[in-house]
């Protein structure tokens, strides 16, 4: 395994762990890696180097800490194919995971200058804690109309079941949702998402707005979601096009949920850790 790492540029540990990050790829989900011990051994190097490698690919992850049981590759993360959209359940399900959530409120919301609903408009707040295979990744704030509620029969008992997913929910009331808008940030995670999802002090968030919209127009739901960093990345397909009147434009693909089919786009995952 130390073949090559020495004559690398950079500290060592980074040589190592880019080395383990190659190693790995080669793996299979949930594969055991070495110990730090043996690694130190491997590589001739203090423990301490060691494990400042892995950890940098459990930040990254890639790696996952069992306690008592050692370190372990990952799971691949899930990919969202440009112009696909599908639902956070519908994601985690074509990934072979396991997609629940906890309800935390389902009650009126007051409105918001940042929400695209009428300043009159009944409003209901729907916020859930997102789980893959029992773990917390995300939460899901959404705004939806009181109408929209009433029309389709949205309670808290619907929304309470583990299962529930809000898009499936829709299309089961004939409001298929069709096309979505989306901005993404990075920021630091507030302390109440930071004990939800179980994560450190210093931990950053994604944080997602999208505003998801049926065949004609309607607004179906609005919503301010937080991921998991470790767990969440976006990659765009960037096409440079032909000058135009002494003009250079570029344009990227809108990206939506995909399951894990190898294309570029948002990734949500891994699920261990």
């Amino acid at each position: 395994m130390a073949a090559g790492a020495r004559d690398r540029e950079g500290p060592l540990y980074l040589q190592i762990a880019d080395r383990l990050r190659e190693d790995i790829a080669a793996l299979g989900e949930g594969a055991r890696i070495p110990s730090e011990p043996q690694l130190a051994r491997d590589w001739g190097v203090s423990r301490f180097t060691v494990a400042k490698a892995v950890e940098q690919l459990v930040d990254e992850g890639l790696i996952t800490r069992r306690q008592g049981s050692g370190s372990f590759v990952a799971a691949a993360p899930l990919r969202r194919q440009p112009g696909y959209l599908l639902s956070f359940t519908e994601a985690v399900e074509a990934a072979g995971h396991t997609a629940t959530h906890q309800l935390l409120a389902f009650e009126e919301a007051s409105w918001q200058p940042d929400l695209p609903y009428p300043e009159n408009a009944a409003l209901i707040h729907l916020d859930r804690l997102r789980l893959v295979d029992g773990k917390a990744v995300a939460r899901h704030r959404s705004v939806i109309s009181a109408e929209l509620a009433r029309l389709t029969g949205l309670t808290r008992e619907v929304a309470s079941l583990p299962s529930f997913s809000l898009y499936r929910f829709f299309e089961e009331h004939s409001f298929s949702v069709r096309s979505a808008t989306e901005r993404l940030v990075a920021r630091a995670a507030a302390p109440e998402d930071r004990k939800l999802l179980n994560l450190g002090g210093d931990a950053v968030v994604v944080a997602v707005t999208r505003h998801s919209f049926a065949a004609d127009g309607t607004l179906l739901d609005a919503v301010d979601a937080i991921y998991d960093a470790r767990r969440y990345s976006y990659e765009a397909t960037l096409v440079r096009q032909p000058r135009n009147n002494g003009s250079n434009t570029e344009t990227h693909n809108e990206n939506q949920f995909d399951g894990a089919r190898g294309h570029d786009g948002p990734r949500l995952g891994p699920w261990h850790g």
